[in-house]
């Protein structure tokens, strides 16, 4: 007789297995769907040959903080320079500064021989002396109805002339001694003791030193993110660790043929005069503005002469749209024109479209906020 119990074991292994088998052929099926789903979903290639939208991520442009650091090195000189002459002909008694001293406003530079100017200033005071007082003769008499109003008159000329020889006796001895009109540096000097002066003869060249000028050399592909006003910080070789801060004060419009770097003026405050021509150092200039900008990954051919966006539109439809670029930074680039604010662009998946190709956006998460 048959063994039932066997049998009925083993139709209940059959019906696993046949269970199994079921199950198992369910979820290659569904894991096949949905990979067949995942690739039309995110391979461009694969939905164009189904004739699917292409898969895309899109942001909008947005106005946004830009900020940048131009670095270059340079050197420190002197803001201005000033060219000393003297107003007087006179022998030159003293200089006490030579080539590199460092003055300030109002120090000593050359001292003349003024023994002539102050006899000559002593002879105009006693001459406006008298003349004050025959003015003051002149007038008592006319009063008197003794003297005439020509000859007061011309006692008051006479005054007049006298009193102005005084000032111009005066203003003639201060020229003996020549000052430092700025706080600077003595550049050249060219005059000594026992010589002679003259009206035309150059004496001395200073160079200003509050304030003082970096002058950085900048690569040349900086040069549309470089501006007036900018701010400036400033390392020295001669002082690590102080930092001077100081603004873009003038931009050379020329670029060096050899190093293809332009310069860049940076004024900075130097009241105790540390800073001194030759010292070298480091400039970071703060390229810092608001401007219209998407991320940079969403433009091509960036380093081309035409570079180029896929700008989404409401039907969901890619345009090829050539855009004009300004600087870039931390991952962002600052559209000068092109595009609105507001307008979608592609991304991801950008490198695969074609021009008015359908396309299926998933728009990104504001990409503009911190």
């Amino acid at each position: 007789m048959p063994d039932y119990d066997k049998l009925r074991s083993l139709v209940r292994r059959r019906r696993v297995d046949l269970i199994v088998a079921l199950v198992f052929t369910l979820v290659v099926a569904a894991t096949g769907a949905y990979m067949v789903r995942y690739l039309l979903y995110t391979d461009p290639l694969k939905a164009r040959i189904v004739g699917m939208p292409i898969p895309v991520q899109t942001v909008a442009a947005a106005v946004t903080d830009l900020r940048d650091v131009v670095g270059a090195s340079g050197s420190v000189e002197q803001s201005a320079t000033v060219t000393l002459k003297p107003r007087i002909v006179s022998r030159v008694d003293k200089v006490p500064v030579d080539l590199g001293s460092i003055v300030k406003e109002g120090d000593p530079l050359v001292e003349l021989d003024d023994r002539l100017f102050a006899a000559d200033l002593e002879g105009a005071k006693i001459k406006a002396d008298h003349t004050g007082k025959q003015l003051h003769r002149m007038e008592v008499l006319e009063a008197k109805g003794l003297g005439t109003a020509v000859d007061t008159e011309k006692s008051r000329t006479e005054d007049a002339e006298a009193r102005m020889a005084v000032i111009q006796a005066e203003i003639a001895l201060s020229n003996t001694r020549i000052s430092s009109p700025v706080d600077g540096v003595v550049l050249d000097r060219m005059t000594n003791p026992g010589e002679t002066t003259s009206p035309d003869q150059k004496i001395l060249l200073l160079g200003t030193l509050h304030p003082v000028m970096m002058v950085a050399d900048v690569s040349e592909d900086k040069m549309g993110f470089v501006r007036l006003g900018m701010k400036a910080e400033v390392g020295t070789n001669a002082f690590p660790g102080v930092t001077f801060t100081g603004e873009v004060a003038k931009v050379q419009a020329e670029v060096s043929a050899k190093t293809r770097t332009f310069q860049v003026y940076i004024r900075i405050e130097n009241p105790d005069l540390a800073l001194k021509p030759g010292v070298t150092g480091y400039a970071r200039l703060d390229n810092h503005h608001m401007a219209l900008a998407v991320p940079s990954t969403a433009i091509m051919n960036p380093i081309g002469d035409r570079a180029t966006v896929f700008v989404a539109d409401k039907d969901n439809r890619a345009h090829l749209r050539e855009i004009r670029r300004g600087m870039s930074a931390e991952g962002k680039t600052e559209i000068i024109d092109g595009l609105k604010e507001g307008e979608l662009v592609v991304t991801v998946g950008q490198l695969e479209l074609r021009d008015n190709e359908r396309i299926r956006p998933n728009r990104s998460a504001p990409w503009n906020e911190k």
